[in-house]
């Protein structure tokens, strides 16, 4: 079993509900899912708490991670209601992308040695000088690979609120090449873009490439950095892993040597290596 704190557990049970009410029955929600009825109404009765296992299914399902599930009610309500709709999946799409989307299906199977937790790690935009640690999950969504990252802008040991930015996408391989396309969940205003040397080892531990986005700062800027994605494993505890993101210094010891090393490519250290755009 999961085990949940008094102060989340009725959160929990709330924001259970509120997902649920979303499905024609319970009866169907629970087909879904693959959990018996019975059991799921203890859920919702807050009588007993998903084992880990169910709880990966309830927030694949959902398209949540599992720190959003414990999340203030009327927060989750907020986030749940900004995301796209079931129907969305029915729209005519043009060719070209309706074949991107078979292919990202075909290749479920192949990029199953993805799943799992990761730190990614990129130049700051909004903070320049300083890496920004996020934290990543990729999973499956029916015929997919998915992801879900979370981003918190604040220095370690900052005792200020940190800025949180969330982001949901889809993996796709063309050509030699991961592709994560991913937007931002709060407000669904901005889009990022991955690209990512593939690992070919059974076991996927460092991931290298470049990211390009929109700054969070109020000029949203444009720009690109490289990226190093470390894994972490495909059982942790999230929200110990979240507490280590944040903002680092370059040569900080808290980065591990490979990030600090990829990431220190840069002709002026007072300039990160980043590209940035600017409108006319």
């Amino acid at each position: 079993m999961v085990d949940l704190q008094a102060d989340n557990a009725s959160d929990f049970v709330a924001n259970l509900r509120f997902a649920a009410s979303h499905h024609v029955s319970i009866s169907e929600l629970c087909r879904q899912l693959g959990i018996n009825r019975p059991q799921f109404m203890k859920y919702l009765a807050g009588k007993t708490h998903p084992s880990r296992n169910n709880l990966r299914r309830i927030c694949d399902h959902f398209g949540v991670d599992e720190f959003e599930l414990l999340m203030p009610h009327e927060q989750f309500k907020s986030l749940l209601r900004l995301r796209p709709g079931r129907d969305s999946e029915t729209l005519n799409l043009p060719g070209l992308m309706r074949g991107l989307l078979q292919q990202a299906q075909r290749q479920r199977a192949e990029l199953s040695r993805m799943l799992g937790w990761y730190y990614v790690h990129y130049h700051s935009a909004t903070r320049p000088g300083m890496i920004l640690r996020s934290l990543m999950t990729i999973h499956p969504w029916r015929d997919y690979t998915c992801y879900r990252r979370i981003e918190r802008l604040s220095l370690q040991g900052e005792k200020r609120r940190p800025d949180v930015y969330k982001y949901s996408g889809v993996i796709v391989m063309v050509g030699d090449r991961l592709h994560l396309v991913d937007q931002e969940t709060v407000t669904a205003s901005e889009l990022s873009h991955t690209i990512l040397y593939p690992s070919y080892r059974n076991r996927v531990q460092l991931l290298t490439g470049m990211t390009m986005g929109v700054s969070g700062s109020d000029t949203h800027h444009t720009f690109a950095s490289p990226v190093l994605m470390e894994a972490l494993g495909r059982v942790i505890d999230p929200r110990k892993a979240l507490r280590g993101c944040g903002l680092f210094e370059i040569d900080s010891t808290e980065l591990s040597a490979p990030t600090r090393r990829y990431l220190a490519h840069i002709e002026d250290p007072a300039r990160p290596w980043q590209l940035r755009a600017h409108p006319l």
